[in-house]
């Protein structure tokens, strides 16, 4: 969000960043940088929307209103669910709308008779039933960052009502190209991976290719980077498999860039993708991904061009064969490394930016 603001601005746009939450310090990292400060504006709102089932919301969103009441900007566009919320608490006449589908919201999800037994599905549909009375007050338009994505707007929202834009996510290019050295390679290889540690991400599936690497006396060194509330069972899970001097989880770092920079080779076990931010930033630094299949990476894997894209119900025992390939064949890994790092182009966030303007200028003269 922050480099697309950033180029947004650059652009000759007046960016206006609205955060409803202080961000934690690993955001901090990410988002309040020198550049983003001199390009943006960026607000901390604190202001929340509370769902009472089967009763009209408590909005708190004074001052939200009194924000875009003094802003008055052309555009508002929201990014991730809890903000959908407090954007739509409010419609402003003479605003374009814009939601940003970075993943399948759940809450949108239609409700099925085995639902009625479910508490959290049923309070996401008494959410989406007041939501989806709030974008019709709003008209806005949707930014499906992958295929994916955009197939599942098409399936939860109203047929017709809304327009769907198609806009594949991006990154900032320059920030982590790199001149890199594919020859006479140091070990122990250096696998990298960066995800949250949750469930879908599929860490745990990641050790276990480790330990088939290991059990090969294949030296390797394998980073995580990320944090999240599996950190402690994947611990000991790494613990328990004897591969504490191989396997790092690393957590939340702000040098994401330098460590690509010094990996051999992107790895990412996910079960469930909604784009792959992650493995354009892996590519954009000349580095091949092997990866399984989460659906919103497909679009970005190109077998035998810039590595391999798995089925979710791969063995270990391959996905650690996929690998074992480059580590053995120096030559490919230089060739589907520079394949990526070329495709990573096509993905920079000043191209991304320029489209995206252009959709908020058709929108305002339709």
């Amino acid at each position: 969000m922050s480099n697309m603001a950033i180029a947004s601005a650059k652009l000759g746009h007046t960016v206006l960043i609205c955060c409803l939450f202080p961000p934690d310090e690993s955001w901090k990292k990410q988002l309040l940088s020198k550049e983003l400060e001199e390009h943006c504006n960026v607000i901390v709102l604190n202001e929340s929307i509370r769902f009472r089932f089967l009763r009209s919301p408590i909005l708190n969103n004074k001052k939200f209103i009194q924000l875009i009441s003094s802003f008055k900007p052309d555009i508002i566009h929201s990014h991730l669910y809890l903000s959908e919320l407090l954007v739509y608490s409010h419609v402003f006449k003479g605003c374009r709308y814009f939601s940003h589908g970075h993943d399948n919201i759940v809450q949108l999800n239609p409700i099925h008779i085995s639902s009625l037994f479910n508490k959290s599905k049923i309070t996401n549909w008494w959410e989406k039933r007041w939501l989806l009375a709030q974008y019709a007050k709003a008209k806005p338009s949707f930014i499906a960052i992958s295929k994916d994505v955009e197939v599942f707007f098409n399936k939860v929202l109203p047929r017709n009502k809304f327009v769907i834009h198609y806009l594949p996510n991006a990154i900032n290019v320059e920030r982590f190209a790199h001149n890199r050295t594919y020859e006479n390679l140091v070990k122990p290889f250096k696998l990298i991976s960066i995800a949250n540690l949750v469930p879908k991400k599929n860490h745990t599936y990641l050790i276990d290719v480790a330990a088939v690497l290991a059990s090969r006396r294949i030296s390797i060194r394998v980073e995580v980077l990320g944090d999240g509330p599996l950190m402690d069972d994947l611990k000991l899970k790494v613990k328990r498999h004897g591969l504490e001097d191989i396997f790092f989880f690393l957590g939340s770092v702000g040098d994401v860039s330098e460590r690509l920079k010094s990996a051999n080779l992107y790895v990412h076990p996910a079960w469930y993708e909604p784009f792959g931010l992650v493995l354009l930033e892996a590519m954009a630094s000349g580095l091949p991904v092997v990866c399984l299949d989460g659906y919103g990476n497909r679009e970005l894997m190109f077998d035998g061009k810039n590595g391999y894209i798995l089925p979710v119900d791969t063995t270990a025992e391959l996905f650690a064969d996929k690998i074992e390939y480059f580590i053995n064949n120096t030559n490919f890994l230089k060739e589907q490394g520079l394949w990526a790092a070329q495709f990573a182009k096509r993905y920079d966030i000043h191209l991304y930016a320029q489209k995206l303007c252009d959709i908020y200028q058709k929108s305002i003269e339709s």
